[in-house]
């Protein structure tokens, strides 16, 4: 037998033989490719005189020729490197000089064998099959998922992670496969900033006190996300040293808003309830305190230290006043569902009024008016009402000047009013409360402005965006529907 050079690893092979040998051997082939004796040796043609008509049927439809003998079938197909002889004649003497150099020689010996590893084949050929199918539908179910998934070796580098999860980080699994968590991943909270965080975040899950956790971010466009992760560890055999961890990451932004949404909407409830009494009994009094304030400047009795006094109770008094009257502003229900509104004159007419000093403040005031949207549904003192509250909050926001940006647009669904400053913005630890009643990061007022924004937008139907960073500005967006050319 020639021993082949180590460098070969892909085989063409000739088989030459006949009777239940050749068959055997034929049929110990994988099922359905009888071509195939290897992943590397690939059957391309057959020397047998008396092989089955239907055993050279099947050779045929997988494109391997049958010849009559051996001399026919080496000429016929070239790049033969390795002849099976069941014969035993080619091995010495004049028949192995009939073989041309090059092509090694198996015979019959050497076919037992291989006949002897084909027989365990099978077996091995269902497990990989078996081993291909269970990836496939992992691979398949991973990737179907919109949660992100990733795999991480106890050291913190990415073992892998799903192609959801690949194209929200905009790379390849080539170029971060193998790169440590915290220099790679954004949005992971406890351990995206630095070893020291997921050395931490790693013993937090070996002491078994914490798998799970919601993660606030401010995204590239400023809007606030929510995310609860899942962390899963894996050990050894169960046990033992940790091997793997798994971290699920599940975007909840929008069940976060729908439950904020529910809370808020039982605070106004509350707050209607308290609007009532406060309506009836605390300013009842608070007209008598500043009605006998005010008696009591036109008394000339009175010296100019307790005129200050009384000027400072007609004061408290007045600003007590409004505050109550915002409150049951807030509380009553508005009638804004009817009307028509011109979102662009009412922009025009509130900005000729409310830019008045703002050059003095070092605002700059620009307008980008949409041509022609058409009008709103709406009222236009509460449309005003909105507007004003807003540019309030931007003017205020920017302590120091900067730029004011009033701009309206239609897209076709809404009609979209925004307001954008340059100021300070809003800090993310905050973004989930400023439309909470009363809240405020201004230190005075109510706290009532985009609270009650919010409430008009929803009895029209609307909607408000808002989207801040700090130190570039926030910009909130009014989005408010169109008048449809319908019979009412």
């Amino acid at each position: 037998m020639d021993i082949l050079t180590p460098c070969e690893s892909k085989f063409t092979v000739a088989i030459n033989g006949s009777g239940p040998f050749l068959s055997e051997l034929l049929s110990r082939a994988m099922p359905g490719e009888p071509l195939i004796l290897s992943a590397n040796a690939t059957i391309a043609a057959v020397a047998a005189y008396d092989l089955d008509p239907a055993r050279r049927d099947r050779l045929a439809a997988h494109g391997v020729p049958v010849f009559s003998d051996l001399p026919l079938a080496l000429a016929a197909v070239p790049g033969v490197n390795l002849l099976i002889d069941l014969t035993g004649m080619l091995l010495a003497g004049p028949g192995r000089e009939s073989i041309a150099g090059g092509i090694g020689i198996f015979g019959p010996a050497e076919a037992e064998a291989l006949l002897g590893i084909l027989a365990t084949d099978p077996e091995c050929r269902r497990c990989r099959q078996e081993l291909v199918r269970t990836k496939l539908l992992l691979h398949t179910i991973i990737n179907q998922m919109q949660d992100d998934i990733i795999l991480l070796d106890a050291g913190g580098r990415i073992i892998d992670l799903n192609d959801v999860n690949l194209e929200r980080l905009g790379v390849t699994r080539r170029e971060i496969t193998g790169k440590p968590c915290w220099e790679t991943l954004t949005g992971y909270g406890k351990f995206r900033d630095s070893r020291e965080d997921f050395d931490n975040f790693k013993r937090i899950l070996l002491e078994n006190t914490q798998n799970d956790f919601v993660d606030t971010r401010v995204d590239d466009q400023g809007r606030l996300q929510y995310h609860r992760i899942y962390a899963y560890p894996l050990f050894i055999d169960g046990e033992g040293e940790m091997s793997h961890i798994v971290v699920m990451r599940r975007d909840i932004t929008q069940r976060t808003y729908m439950e904020n949404r529910l809370q808020q909407s039982e605070k106004l409830a509350a707050i209607g309830e308290l609007s009532t009494y406060i309506a009836h009994e605390i300013r009842n009094p608070l007209f008598a305190i500043a009605g006998f304030a005010n008696s009591l400047m036109r008394s000339k009795s009175l010296d100019d230290a307790a005129r200050d006094k009384a000027q400072v109770i007609i004061e408290e008094s007045n600003r007590l006043d409004k505050i109550l009257k915002s409150i049951v502003d807030f509380a009553r229900p508005t009638d804004s569902m009817s009307g028509e509104v011109d979102v662009n004159r009412v922009v025009q007419e509130t900005m000729d009024v409310m830019s008045i000093g703002f050059a003095q403040k070092g605002v700059e005031v620009g307008l980008d008016l949409a041509s022609r949207p058409p009008k709103a549904k709406g009222d236009d003192e509460m449309l005003k009402q909105c507007l004003i509250n807003l540019i309030k909050n931007a003017a205020e926001a920017m302590e120091e000047g900067g730029k004011l940006t009033v701009a309206t647009d239609f897209d076709g669904r809404f009609i979209s009013l925004s307001v954008t400053d340059t100021g300070r913005g809003i800090p993310p630890e905050f973004m989930d409360q400023v439309f909470n009643p009363f809240f405020s990061t201004k230190g005075k007022g109510s706290g009532l402005g985009l609270a009650m924004t919010r409430k008009i937008l929803d009895g029209i139907g609307g909607a408000v965006d808002l989207t801040s960073t700090v130190g570039k500005g926030t910009t909130v967006t009014l989005f408010i529907p169109p008048i449809l050319a319908v019979n009412q």
